[in-house]
């Protein structure tokens, strides 16, 4: 089931970086965003519609948003984000779950979506066990235990089998990142989604990122991208 998230900020910057990190956190859950940026929207959208989850900004273009509180009922945890601090108290008597100070970071936003995430609705998921793939004329069942990573080049996404074979899938990395346990395999960047055996060594380089090896090995460095070396490090001690 997709969360909906309704977003309630006026700033395009503070939409842009928050509707990336929710991009990154909350993958697997294929959420629903809604952007709206006064009061007077949130109100009318809020009359009609129950979201899961709200961010929200304290100060708007047409006033502050605990006003919204004032004229509807809202049940969904909210996690506010403002540069202010001063509202808290206020925030947290109004279904605040969280509160953001700007700029805040990936960290902090996946510890504020930590707090509520027990209390939004979820479906016990179901990952792919194989996928069919063909070489030439042939078909083949390939279990996904015996896949090391899926690897994009140019519009082709491949598979890797820990054995060395390699076979086309008819997918993308976003498509198969909600089929596969995230407990085993981790997207580190836009080209490659990695099984956890298939890491036999890492290396910290420039900018926060992490430099890993593959088995079977790729003749190409493969790079854990600097926007989820976070992401990626807690994945591998959970």
């Amino acid at each position: 089931m997709a969360w909906q998230i309704l977003v309630v900020e006026d700033e395009e910057w503070a939409w842009d970086s928050l509707r990336d990190m929710l991009a990154l956190l909350l993958l697997a859950e294929n959420p629903k965003l809604i952007r709206l940026d006064t009061v007077r929207d949130a109100v009318n959208w809020l009359r009609n519609n129950s979201p899961d989850l709200i961010f929200m900004d304290i100060h708007l273009a047409d006033g502050i948003s605990l006003d919204v509180f004032k004229q509807v009922p809202v049940s969904a945890p909210v996690i506010f984000t403002t540069a202010y601090d001063e509202y808290a108290l206020d925030a947290f008597q109004n279904q605040g779950y969280a509160y953001l100070l700007k700029p805040f970071d990936q960290e902090d936003m996946e510890q504020a979506i930590a707090k509520v995430r027990k209390l939004l609705p979820s479906d016990e998921p179901h990952y792919k066990s194989r996928f069919l793939v063909k070489y030439g004329i042939h078909l083949k069942s390939l279990p996904v235990d015996d896949i090391a990573y899926f690897m994009a080049e140019d519009k082709t996404l491949f598979a890797v089998e820990k054995a060395g074979g390699r076979y086309i899938i008819e997918d993308t990395l976003m498509g198969i990142a909600t089929k596969l346990d995230p407990a085993f395999f981790f997207q580190i960047n836009r080209k490659f989604m990695v099984h956890i055996d298939a890491i036999v060594s890492m290396l910290k380089i420039s900018r926060g990122r992490v430099k890993v090896k593959l088995v079977p090995e790729h003749d190409e460095d493969v790079i854990v991208s600097q926007e989820r070396s976070f992401l990626f490090q807690e994945w591998l001690g959970r």
